[in-house]
């Protein structure tokens, strides 16, 4: 699409209306894309090149549906999307689709109103623009299963270096049932964990609440935990301390010791190289710790906060 339209129609409102209504009239993808991305270029710093791209997708899906302008549904901008999850867009790729995908063309579209406005035709006012949290940011397929988060619990309890089980644990959970990041768990302090709370540091600073199963554990891990922090001159703060004999017991573990040890557990559990769940671990493991948070009626609001997502509007989650 040329960067300095050949048409000024666009500058003229009343010819701008007439050539956008006769294009909805009929559905015309071209008219309608060149007109889009005349607003864009005129109205946003950094015009999105992809913006034109899926609303011809989009005005295609309506001319399918046997849609009339303005006789829309209310949910059909998100009914376009979740199709094209699953088929592909009309036209277009083939589904089913990455959510991240759909959440690009959700992307591309969100100047679709002003666009109408600008164009003398608004959208019908009962027509909703889909927000992001009301599309799944991840499949419910990527949360660990429940027989499958039992069974690794029970295996690092048999790891071959005995002295990584109770971190190995202790990781397990703050992964699994409280929905942290490597790299919060590792910034963790002593004092971060309360009775019933754990305060999460850094970035997304919230305090976020325990499960009986998270209680335990990390109750169970302060005495060990005190005891590698006297092999320590100067005893660390951090919650997480090196467990392996040496010069570095007691010192706090690093992200990417972290991350190999939770990798090498990975491989001790059976999870084999060609399976995504290997490579997808910790975020298996903090999907199913906010399937857990969902399941026991808290809003997704507050998980979302909890856990620092941006959405969790998934399908089917917390029912049930």
């Amino acid at each position: 699409m040329s960067e300095r339209l050949g048409l000024e129609v666009w500058d003229h409102p009343e010819e701008r209306k007439r050539v956008v209504g006769e294009a909805l009239a009929r559905w015309d993808e071209g008219v309608l894309k060149e007109a889009y991305w005349a607003y864009l270029v005129r109205h946003r710093r950094k015009p999105d090149r992809g913006g034109p791209l899926y609303l011809g997708y989009f005005v295609r899906w309506l001319a399918l549906k046997g849609r009339r302008w303005p006789h829309l549904e209310a949910s059909d901008l998100k009914a376009f999307l979740l199709e094209a999850k699953e088929k592909g867009f009309p036209g277009g790729e083939r589904g089913p689709l990455a959510w991240g995908t759909v959440e690009r063309a959700r992307a591309g579209l969100r100047h679709l109103f002003p666009f109408l406005d600008w164009a003398g035709h608004p959208m019908p006012p009962h027509v909703v623009f889909p927000s992001r949290q009301e599309l799944p940011v991840v499949a419910p397929s990527r949360a660990l299963p429940e027989e499958r988060y039992r069974e690794l619990l029970e295996k690092a309890e048999a790891y071959p270096l005995a002295y990584w089980r109770p971190l190995l644990r202790v990781l397990l959970v703050l992964l699994g049932e409280v929905g942290l990041t490597v790299k919060e768990a590792v910034e963790l302090w002593k004092e971060d964990v309360r009775e019933k709370s754990l305060l999460v540091r850094g970035t997304r600073l919230r305090e976020v609440p325990l499960s009986p199963v998270a209680r335990e554990v990390l109750w169970d891990w302060l005495p060990q935990r005190d005891f590698l922090a006297s092999h320590q001159p100067l005893p660390y703060p951090h919650l997480l301390l090196k467990p392996a004999p040496g010069k570095g017991r007691g010192k706090p573990l690093g992200l990417l010791e972290a991350k190999w040890v939770l990798k090498e557990f990975a491989r001790f559990a059976g999870l084999r190289p060609q399976d995504k769940q290997r490579a997808d671990l910790v975020l298996a493991l903090r999907w199913r710790a906010i399937r857990r948070f969902l399941k026991e009626g808290y809003p997704r609001e507050k998980v979302a906060y909890w856990t620092g997502m941006k959405s969790l509007a998934v399908p089917g989650w917390g029912e049930g």
